[in-house]
């Protein structure tokens, strides 16, 4: 019985420190554990999408020509045209920046490069036709029939084959519209206007390097391997026309990219020995040129083209697209010398969104200034710091000192060494009490008079070195190049800036 007892009281001993190692372990469940990660994943996919789809712009490029056409002249004089008929085509696609200098990539047809020089000039046939029927419904009120219109445009195209029509003055322009675009196509004019560095056409490797004057863009990384592999999760990014023009959407946010989701099927070649890669995410007419990116954010491949049913009907197949390798793409940058590296702009981009998931608004805010000052135009900014705004209105920033899991275990094992030690300390006064006068003096004296070790101070350690610290409003902004800190207000402004343009003050 005694033996029993005795095992009993030591297993109550040790009681706190068993409960304190069942508490640490319950806060460090798998479940929890699990949990925590997969929102971490989410946030880091976020992220990544983010940064890629303010690289991402439009493409827009309009084609012009003077069509003489000797034989058809007498129709166009009926419904009072002239002979020489100024014809245009406008189509449009994406592209991304590949230097923060204002190099873009995008697909050789985007800008209308085909081998074929029917496929180059078929815009502007169709418009040619277009312009003449409307002119006759004008004149004579009657409408065409399909077989009238099929058959005009079969005349067109035999006419331009047999050299019996004439295309002059040929010119193809190329617009950009990059930043934050919310003017829409109204006022095309205001999109940068690109120089064709290089291309090469559809039916070969299907890109072109594009370059506009710009600074600070927010460009991204091409992998210079073809490292996507079968099975792997892809993000295709880009202006797909269903939801450029729907009608229901508004122009703020008709020219923000879509992004999309699939799995990379594997590669196959083109009929003129060019390698494509396949995959089943989504994309249609209008995403073409734009990123296809890994779970990394690194473009390894291009939108290009997608699959018709091969009966009469032509109508798209969904699930069967292809898309030019990053190989290809890397080639050309290279060539040019182009600096594909992750510009400045969304370093700094990156660093405010992991504060801003973080709840570290007043940091991430600094951090979004910066990316503002070097980008005026950046995409989504704005969105980003107004969000930030009202959260620390709302009382939602997170403490200076955020406690984790690390932090509770700890907290937890040190309550359970004190628990145990006032356990053990209740059990002598208990003893203690049930001893004689002598005994207890000779116990006190022991305790009162014995020489103790003074104590030291505890140090606490300052908090650079405190271990559970957040790093985020500890650390100021990263000073980019060519800016300063305004002597007035502290925020970074440009280095030429003779007076803030927040608070006014001289420099």
């Amino acid at each position: 019985m005694v033996d029993i007892m005795a095992r009993i009281g030591c297993t109550g001993k040790i009681l706190p420190i068993m409960l304190a190692a069942i508490l640490v372990s319950g806060l460090l469940s798998p479940i929890a554990s699990i949990t925590t990660a997969q929102i971490q994943r989410d946030i880091n996919l976020t992220i990544m999408l983010e940064k890629v789809r303010s690289a991402v712009v439009l493409i827009v490029t309009i084609v012009k020509a003077a069509i003489i056409w000797e034989d058809f002249i007498p129709q166009l004089r009926e419904v009072g045209l002239d002979p020489v008929v100024e014809v245009s085509a406008t189509g449009f696609g994406s592209g991304f920046f590949v230097s923060s200098d204002g190099y873009i990539i995008t697909n050789g047809h985007v800008i209308n490069d085909f081998q074929s020089e029917l496929d180059k000039v078929r815009p502007l046939l169709l418009n040619f036709i277009e312009k003449y029927l409307e002119a006759r419904i004008k004149r004579t009120g009657q409408q065409p029939s399909q077989e009238e219109v099929r058959q005009l445009f079969m005349d067109i195209i035999r006419a331009y084959l047999t050299n019996k029509l004439k295309i002059q003055d040929y010119t193809v322009d190329v617009r950009v519209g990059a930043g934050r675009v919310v003017s829409g196509f109204a006022n095309i004019g205001k999109f940068y206007t690109a120089r064709i560095a290089y291309s090469s056409p559809f039916e070969k490797e299907d890109l072109a390097l594009l370059k506009i004057e710009i600074k600070n863009a927010p460009s991204i990384r091409v992998a210079q391997e073809n490292i996507a592999r079968v099975g792997e999760r892809v993000w295709a990014l880009g202006y797909p026309g269903v939801v450029t023009f729907h009608q229901l959407l508004s122009e703020e946010t008709l020219l923000e990219p879509t992004i999309t989701e699939g799995t990379v099927s594997g590669y196959r070649t083109k009929t003129a020995g060019v390698s494509v890669l396949q995959s089943d995410v989504t994309v249609t007419h209008g995403n073409s040129g734009g990123p296809v990116v890994n779970s990394n954010g690194i473009v390894v491949a291009v939108t290009s083209f997608g699959s018709a049913d091969p009966s009469e009907s032509g109508r798209e197949v969904p699930g069967f697209n292809f898309f030019v390798p990053a190989s290809y793409v890397y080639d050309i940058i290279r060539r040019f010398s182009v600096n594909n590296v992750e510009s400045e702009t969304i370093k700094f981009y990156e660093e405010g969104l992991r504060l801003f998931y973080q709840k570290q608004y007043r940091a991430a805010i600094e951090r979004f200034q910066i990316v503002k000052n070097l980008y005026p135009g950046f995409p989504f900014i704005d969105d980003y710091i107004t969000d930030a705004q009202k959260a620390i209105l709302r009382g939602e920033e997170a403490p200076q000192f955020p406690i984790d899991t690390t932090m509770i275990a700890i907290i937890a094992v040190g309550a359970a060494a004190g628990g145990g030690a006032g356990y053990m300390f209740l059990r002598r006064r208990k003893e203690v009490v049930g001893r004689t006068k002598e005994q207890q003096g000779q116990w006190q004296y022991g305790q009162q008079w014995g020489y103790q070790q003074p104590q030291q101070p505890q140090q606490q350690p300052s908090p650079a070195q405190t271990p559970w610290q957040s790093p985020g409003p500890q650390q100021p902004p990263r000073l980019p190049p060519g800016y300063k800190f305004c002597i007035n207000c502290g925020k970074i402004i440009p280095e030429d800036s003779a007076k803030c343009p927040y608070c006014n003050a001289d420099q």
